[in-house]
């Protein structure tokens, strides 16, 4: 109480401030980072993304979100472990209505173009999480909810349009997607509240 005392309201009110202007900030942060994990027998991984990320509409079923994605890792054991620092979240929805002979489904895609593959690749890295068609209740919004299970079909050497390529690996996996909290910057900034009126004290002590 003595040290309450001996700081100004405009001192406390300025720290006070500060705590409160940074939660509120976190808060925010949080809100758009999000990260979409699989695990299925003997494959598992993630990729994390962006929902503030602005899509473009190749058509009325499919949304791309380009560079929204953050980092990823894509372990298929044997058959190899895909990892890098970016790609591409997109929302697709085949139907015959435009001409896919695909079988109609609600698919969440995470795509590397070979210009964003690590190591460097002629060919683009494509994954197709395949849930029952109304899973996405016919929306292309990047995804913040997925149901638990999907069919996975992962092709790594994609060369768009001319060829699909390979099918590495086709599985039934559980999925889903989480918040990701950003790094916590409130404990740091209380610190800097407690130096403040720890210098505060010194002053007036003199």
């Amino acid at each position: 109480m003595a040290l309450l005392n001996q700081l100004s309201l405009p001192a406390i009110s300025s720290v006070v401030a500060l705590v409160m202007s940074a939660t509120l900030n976190i808060d925010t942060a949080q809100a758009a980072l999000y990260k979409f994990s699989f695990e299925g027998e003997g494959v598992n991984g993630y990729f994390t993304y962006d929902d503030t990320t602005i899509g473009f509409a190749d058509s009325p079923n499919a949304t791309g979100y380009f560079e929204g994605g953050n980092d990823y890792k894509f372990d298929l054991g044997e058959k190899g472990v895909f990892q890098g620092t970016i790609g591409n979240p997109i929302v697709f929805l085949p139907r015959l209505e435009d001409g896919i002979t695909a079988p109609e489904t609600d698919d969440f895609l995470w795509e590397v173009l070979a210009s964003q593959r690590e190591p460097a690749s002629p060919f683009a890295f494509v994954n197709y999480f395949h849930y029952p068609k109304g899973s996405f209740k016919g929306s292309t919004t990047i995804r913040t909810t997925v149901p638990s299970t999907a069919i996975l079909d992962v092709y790594p050497n994609v060369d768009f349009p001319d060829s699909i390529g390979n099918l590495l690996y086709t599985g039934t996996v559980q999925t889903r997607i989480e918040k990701v909290p950003e790094p916590a910057l409130l404990p740091a900034l209380l610190g800097v509240g407690a130096w403040f009126i720890f210098r505060r004290r010194q002053k007036l002590s003199t």
